[in-house]
């Protein structure tokens, strides 16, 4: 019975450390999630509003000749995928992982060239055997200024150099604490979209002029947005994750607890028994 007791005790022990791991991991995921969602929702109007400007850009412009608006049929599909450096997110990574390998699946025979952001993803896809053209750590999901130029970069090259006929991007689309869609979306070549224009754009120095001034601007900061929305999705699914093991972790600590103190009380009855009973015979 002693010996049950102090094993129940180990295991209560263990069982506090990983809740008090898991709410302190929990606390700081919270406060990256919390600092980020500010930048996110500045980001989505910003780029919102540039979306609408460079569409209405680009519907004046009968025949765009740059090349970011021509599709291609020679060069390998670039795929950009975003993921985290560091597990314990839920199946934050094994989510976005699967929309890149069903990509991969819908495009037999073509050769897709990975471009990974986050050592999860990395790691991945090299156990796999797959090819990683080009791979960069995720900074644990801070945010910088720069934080998205060294991917975007790459793949820009690789575009103009003519070695992809097509980019896209899996990443993560963020919509709750709760609720977050991995999805992959086509970054380049640029297609056209219908906008209805009512004639409050006035081009002074015509679109030719200002197109390729834009053009870099809006697909950077369309990088951005995406890998930003990567972040706080990662950093929600990590407090989530965190708050279910410590909530778990509690439960299973005071069903431990309960059992221990009824482990407890059987003893002292069962020793006071023994007392009693060793009275009564000497009595007798």
């Amino acid at each position: 019975m002693s010996q049950q007791l102090r094993q129940l005790k180990s295991r209560i022990r263990s069982i506090e450390g990983t809740w008090k791991v898991t709410r302190a991991m929990e606390m700081v995921s919270m406060s990256k999630f919390k600092s980020l969602e500010m930048p996110l929702a500045m980001s989505r109007t910003y780029f919102a509003k540039l979306d609408s400007i460079f569409n209405n850009l680009i519907a004046v412009e009968e025949n765009t000749a740059n090349a970011y608006f021509k599709s291609r049929e020679q060069g390998a599909l670039g795929l950009v995928v975003v993921t985290s450096d560091t597990g314990l997110c839920g199946i934050y990574n094994d989510e976005v992982i699967t929309q890149a390998e069903n990509f991969i699946a819908q495009h037999p025979g073509r050769e897709v060239k990975l471009y990974v952001y986050g050592r999860k993803g990395t790691g991945h896809f090299r156990k796999e055997g797959m090819a990683v053209h080009k791979s960069v750590a995720a900074m644990h999901g801070r945010l910088n200024s720069t934080f998205h130029r060294e991917l975007f970069d790459a793949v820009l090259a690789d575009y103009d150099a003519k070695a992809l006929a097509e980019v896209h991007v899996c990443y993560t689309v963020y919509k709750s604490a709760m609720k977050h869609i991995p999805t992959t979306e086509k970054l380049l070549n640029i297609e056209r979209k219908p906008v209805k224009t009512d004639g409050s754009f006035i081009i002074e120095s015509g679109s030719k002029g200002i197109l390729p001034d834009v053009l870099p601007m809006y697909l950077s900061n369309k990088m951005r947005l995406m890998m930003l929305e990567s972040f706080v999705s990662e950093h929600s699914a990590r407090m989530v994750a965190m708050k279910s093991s410590k909530d778990n972790a509690k439960e299973l600590m005071g069903d431990l607890i309960l059992l221990r103190n009824k482990i407890r009380q059987a003893t002292i009855t069962k020793e006071v028994i023994e007392i009693i009973s060793s009275a009564e015979a000497l009595k007798g």
